[in-house]
């Protein structure tokens, strides 16, 4: 071999343990990226599950103990699907369940409020605003993030047929657990058969059939005395 042929080959075995290098460099950057990604989703989930903790003012149907938010959010999922052939307009059922999932996530900040009585909480948008960004704080900068910020804006406007549909079963389902546990909330806070048909007449946007049921409901719970 040449001098010329040795310094060569000396310079290509440079080169490789060079691009060898990098390679082990990038791989364990991509590594380190994958990590702290998986790190922030399970924070995320470890945020959402504070869900659970955060209780509502209605009772499980079974009468035991009060709902908390994650329960509601997995039964509104459940109720989109058994009553999605019931809404007045065609939706993407894949997206309503979606929303069901999302629409409460701001509650493990912002708290549950009575429905009742949400005209009288102040900068209640404010505040659930603030608390969306704070329970995507571990996400921030992911796609689901922007999914999850995307779906509840549109859950809270209610301009589109999914969340018609939805913001009428949202508010369908405590009636229900109402009825199944003799008006427990009703009764706890006076809540007159008036007030529930004018606070909850959007149900009628988002499934005639359902809306139909929740009057004979509100008829039969007057007579019981479970409303006033």
């Amino acid at each position: 071999m040449t001098a010329l042929e040795k310094n060569r080959s000396n310079t290509n075995s440079t080169l490789t343990d060079t691009y060898r290098h990098f390679s082990n460099l990038l791989d364990w950057n991509i590594l380190l990226n994958c990590l702290m990604n998986l790190e922030n989703s399970l924070q995320f989930l470890s945020e959402i599950d504070k869900l659970k903790d955060t209780y509502r003012q209605c009772l499980v149907m079974s009468g035991e103990r009060e709902e908390n938010t994650a329960e509601h959010s997995f039964s509104l999922a459940m109720a989109a699907m058994t009553l999605g052939s019931f809404s007045n307009e065609p939706i993407d059922l894949s997206k309503t369940i979606k929303m069901a999932l999302c629409h409460d996530i701001v509650e493990v900040y912002a708290g549950d409020k009575f429905h009742y009585h949400k005209d009288e909480a102040e900068n209640l948008e404010d505040d659930e605003a603030e608390a969306l960004k704070k329970v995507l704080e571990p996400i921030c900068d992911s796609d689901l993030a922007k999914e999850i910020t995307q779906i509840w804006n549109e859950f809270e406007k209610g301009d589109t047929p999914e969340s018609r549909f939805l913001r009428g079963i949202d508010r369908f389902l405590p009636m229900f657990h109402n009825y199944k546990t003799k008006g427990y909330s009703w009764i706890k806070h006076g809540v007159t058969k008036e007030q529930a048909l004018e606070k909850n007449s959007h149900i009628e946007l988002s499934s005639s059939e359902v809306w139909k049921f929740t009057k004979k409901m509100l008829d039969e719970s007057k007579e019981k005395g479970w409303i006033n």
